[in-house]
Formats: structure tokens, C-alpha cells, sequence
């Protein structure tokens, strides 16, 4: 079988990681490059692709099979919308977008294409992340209650990293999809109201308009209440860029999760222990290549493609994420509870 070729749209920090995974796959090669800045064709020539400022372009002159899109929290929709009305199958960042709206249109679209579309929920296959799902369904811990998440990014990402668009998203878009991806995951539930409230004022002052931070309370279906704390104003002398904690919370015990250590604890009505886990988590280079959960994502999306089946993340299973974002900001900006869907 011939190699499945990729057009990467967006060769930034993460395109360029989409652009390495996608050439070192023994099944992909990337097709194409693309990028409004022509700057970033080194990207395209690391990995021996053609570089084009416009997809359409590239759709056009190459042999294109998928599109990984890696462009921005929001400009996700046209590239994903012009590669599913092409024929293309699709391999989406997240967030699927920032607006319910088109999060909605995208699934619409997904639906009702002969093509597969996944997000990159990544975490799902982090080895950390399937232990909670499954120690949760092994009834350990009986039935979840209450969920805390807290997810935070030092200052140098909204005023570096990110500076020219980090006044277009948020922390709950840019940091969080995943801890709500995974939280609703966990629990097998959707999300039913948000009511939420942020802080504001450092990142004002140095010219971008953007709340510092925000806490989310999130109801889900069966009386289960999650928490979702979300902020990048820590101080860049913090040891990580991005760190956080989880906390499940079940009628018979509960289990604790640190991102930076990489391990768990668990507690119920006869016991506890500590789990610490190891080996690759997202995207390790290991016998130089980039391994781990990023990678299994990609494999996933292949894999679906090849067997003509949905992914685990498609736009339609994962919309409720979006919806629930959306619901957050909404909340904010009306200061009331926010009912989702």
C-alpha cells in the first residue's frame, strides 16, 4: 500500500512537531507544507516537502490525502472545512474551535463526509490517563462525585509563545481542552451547565486583552460536579511551562494525580497506594524519534482511515467539549449560570 500523504496547515511550535510525527510514521510521508508565512518553509524542507502560503494551492498541485491542521485555537475551521469538502480525511488540534458554532458545523460536516476527521484529544493515550479511566471503571473508588482540575502556564506563554493571538483564546481553550476531554471521558458523561467567574488585570497591563485565569464549575449529567481551574500568570522562574493536578472524588474513595511527578495515589474505604508511572508521556524523543501519546494519536487516526472507522475522538464524540467552552465564556460575559447544548 502507498504511503498516506499529509498537507501539515500551520508550521509553528506544534505544526512542525505534527510535520516530524507525520514523516517518521512508517506509513505517512507529508505531502505538503503549509503556512502564510514563508519563513517557516524550513519546516517543509527538514521533512523534504513542498512549501505552499495556501492549502488550496497545495490540494491543488499534490497528492494529498489528509490534512493535519495546526494553526491557531481560532483559525481551525476554514482549513478543516476547504480538506473535508475536498475529499480529504482530517487530523484537527485541539481545540476543535472557539465557538460553539463552528465546532458544530465542523462535526456536521465530519458526519456527513466519506472521510475521517479526529481531534487530537493526545491525553487520552497518555498510560497515566488510561490508568484513571480504568481504575475509576474497576469501581475502586465506586461511583465519581466531584472532579477538581487545575491547569496552569507561566506568564512567558501568553506573552511569548502565543503573544500575537493569545487575546483570541483562553486558558480553558489553550490549556484545558484536554482536562475536559479527559474528565468527561472519565466519567462517560456529558456536560449539562457551566457557571464560571475570572481574574483579570496582569495581562491587561502589558497590552493583551485577556483574563489571567478562570474557575469553572461544570455539571454533568448524574449530579456530578467538576471543577476546572485554568490560568497562565505563574511566574516563568516556575520549574515547567504548563503543570497541573487532577482529583477524582467517588462515593467510596478517590484518586490524585500530579502531572509533574507523574504519579497517583488512591484511597478508599480499605486502603491506598501510590502508583508512580514512567516511560514516554506525550511527545519523547526516544532513539531519535518523537514517541508517545502524540504518536499513538496519529497511529489512531491512521488506523481509522485504513479501517474505515470512527475515532475515538471524532468531531461529533468530542463536540460537547467545545460546547462546554463556549458555555464557559458565555458565563462569564453574561456573569449567569450557562445551560450547554
Amino acid at each position: 500500500m502507498d504511503k498516506l500523504r499529509v498537507a501539515i496547515v500551520g508550521a509553528g511550535m506544534l505544526g512542525s512537531r505534527h510535520a516530524r510525527v507525520f514523516h517518521e510514521q512508517p506509513d505517512t510521508e507529508v505531502g505538503a507544507v503549509v503556512d502564510f508565512n514563508p519563513a517557516r518553509s524550513t519546516v517543509a524542507q527538514q521533512v523534504g516537502a513542498p512549501f505552499y502560503e495556501d492549502l488550496n494551492m497545495a490540494l491543488a498541485h499534490e497528492k494529498i490525502d489528509a490534512v493535519a491542521v495546526a494553526t491557531p485555537d481560532h483559525l481551525h475551521r476554514d482549513p478543516v472545512i476547504a480538506a473535508i469538502q475536498a475529499g480529504k480525511h482530517v487530523f484537527v488540534e485541539k481545540p476543535l474551535a472557539i465557538s460553539a458554532a463552528e465546532a458544530r458545523e465542523m462535526a456536521a460536516a465530519s458526519a456527513a463526509a466519506k472521510v475521517t476527521v479526529m481531534v487530537n484529544y493526545s491525553q487520552r493515550f497518555v498510560t497515566d490517563h488510561q490508568w484513571i479511566k480504568q481504575t475509576i471503571e474497576s469501581g475502586l473508588i465506586g461511583k465519581p462525585r466531584m472532579i477538581i482540575s487545575v491547569k496552569f502556564d507561566t506568564i512567558s506563554v501568553p506573552t511569548g509563545m502565543i503573544r500575537s493571538w493569545s487575546a483570541q483564546t483562553s486558558p480553558i481553550y489553550f490549556m484545558s481542552s484536554h482536562d475536559l476531554d479527559l474528565t468527561f471521558w472519565f466519567l462517560g458523561a456529558r456536560p449539562v451547565q457551566v457557571f464560571a467567574h475570572e481574574t483579570r488585570g496582569t495581562l491587561d497591563e502589558q497590552g493583551i486583552p485577556v483574563h489571567d485565569g478562570l474557575n469553572a464549575l461544570i455539571q454533568c449529567e448524574g449530579g456530578v460536579s467538576t471543577n476546572f481551574h485554568a490560568s497562565w500568570i505563574h511566574p516563568n522562574t516556575y520549574p515547567r511551562v504548563a503543570d497541573g493536578y487532577m482529583q477524582i472524588i467517588g462515593t467510596e474513595g478517590a484518586i490524585m494525580y500530579n502531572n509533574r511527578s507523574r504519579s497517583a495515589e488512591w484511597f478508599n474505604t480499605k486502603g491506598g497506594q501510590e502508583i508512580k508511572f514512567s516511560g514516554p508521556h506525550t511527545a519523547d524523543e526516544v532513539g531519535g524519534k518523537i514517541t508517545g501519546a502524540f504518536t499513538d494519536s496519529v497511529r489512531h487516526f491512521v488506523s481509522c482511515i485504513l479501517d474505515k472507522r470512527e475515532p475515538q475522538t471524532s468531531p461529533q464524540r468530542t463536540l460537547m467539549v467545545t460546547e462546554a467552552q463556549a458555555a464557559v465564556i458565555e458565563s462569564l460575559r453574561t456573569r449567569q449560570p450557562v445551560m450547554i447544548g
